[in-house]
């Protein structure tokens, strides 16, 4: 069924009239500002692409909606991302993120929203960032990784793959109190501590999503799967430890399917676990906070059947005895 059209999020440009301090030296200049009924902070900053001769590609963290405190982000390029059409029905480009040398993150479309100007017209060139994936963003750019943004358009074409660096980052952050209200210390993401003791209960999980996958065969990176060929793929839980440790997990698989004209979803049988028990390895890894279960996935090529995304469902067991469940839909690709 196809999505009704939906309002856009309100996430109107706020003016970029305002005194811009280039860190010298660097791609990154910022705006310090506050509201001057609310006193809410209205400060940018903003990071030219590195290969964009023209000065048409940046990334810029904004403090505020307008005149409401929210911290987004928007990429701006001289190339279209998506249609006006795309952007009122709830279509966006499939975008991958990467911060310095971590693993690359398949962006999900909640992190994700369209951008209008102050009249309301969608800026197509545009594509703006929300949630806890913002919050990510500057972490990494403050610690000095550079963020590689990867945009891969509905209409198709190549993808486009735009480069941030991170120097000068942390002093136009501090430059604009860390998107905080001013009077309050600044900081760039919160830092979770581990107790010495399993706590009661399972660690908060705070988000989780896919990295890219690899294919097997060719060791191809991709942003999802391709139908017929059989990938590893690495599903990142974060967490905020409080001492309990993982010691068993399963995961369960669904299918959603075009086939003549309609949509269905179908449930695989069978359960992939870890420790694994024979059958095809799940394999388990911890980082720091970071959660990382890698996966075997294939989905099989059907001439009348097209399938476009494997939602896995996941449970994972503690050591105190306390379970939690994740939820990620992984796109699908037709194959060759």
């Amino acid at each position: 069924m196809r999505r009704p059209l939906l309002l856009l999020a309100s996430a109107a440009l706020s003016g970029m009239a305002l005194a811009a301090t280039r860190v010298p030296g660097t791609f990154t200049y910022y705006s310090a500002a506050r509201d001057p009924i609310t006193d809410a902070n209205t400060g940018s900053v903003v990071i030219d692409e590195v290969n964009d001769t023209s000065g048409q590609t940046r990334f810029a963290l904004r403090c505020a909606d307008r005149d409401r405190p929210a911290l987004w982000a928007t990429l701006t390029t001289k190339n279209a991302l998506l249609s006006e059409d795309e952007a009122y029905a709830g279509l966006k480009p499939a975008v991958t993120i990467r911060l310095g040398d971590d693993p690359a993150v398949v962006l999900r479309d909640s992190d994700l929203v369209s951008v209008v100007d102050t009249r309301e017209n969608v800026l197509t060139r545009n594509i703006g960032f929300q949630g806890a994936v913002v919050r990510q963003i500057a972490a990494g750019l403050n610690a000095g990784k550079r963020l590689v943004v990867r945009v891969n358009r509905r209409t198709g074409g190549q993808a486009l793959t735009y480069t941030f660096p991170a120097r000068g980052f942390d002093v136009a952050w501090a430059g604009v109190n860390g998107c905080q209200p001013y009077g309050r210390v600044a900081t760039a993401a919160p830092r979770a501590t581990t107790p010495s003791t399993p706590a009661a209960g399972a660690p908060k999980f705070t988000e989780w999503y896919f990295t890219t996958c690899r294919d097997t065969v060719s060791g191809a990176s991709r942003a999802g799967l391709v139908a017929g060929r059989a990938h590893l793929c690495d599903l990142v839980i974060e967490t905020v430890p409080n001492g309990a440790r993982p010691v068993a997990a399963e995961f369960r698989y669904e299918l959603e399917y075009r086939e003549g004209g309609r949509t269905g979803k179908l449930t695989l049988p069978g359960v992939d676990r870890w420790p694994s028990a024979g059958g095809t390895v799940t394999r388990f890894r911890q980082e720091g906070s970071r959660l990382v279960f890698t996966l075997p996935l294939n989905v099989r090529v059907r001439a009348e059947r097209v399938y476009t995304s494997i939602n896995v469902t996941g449970k994972v067991t503690f050591d105190n005895g306390s379970v939690k469940s994740v939820y990620e839909p992984l796109p699908v690709r037709p194959g060759n």
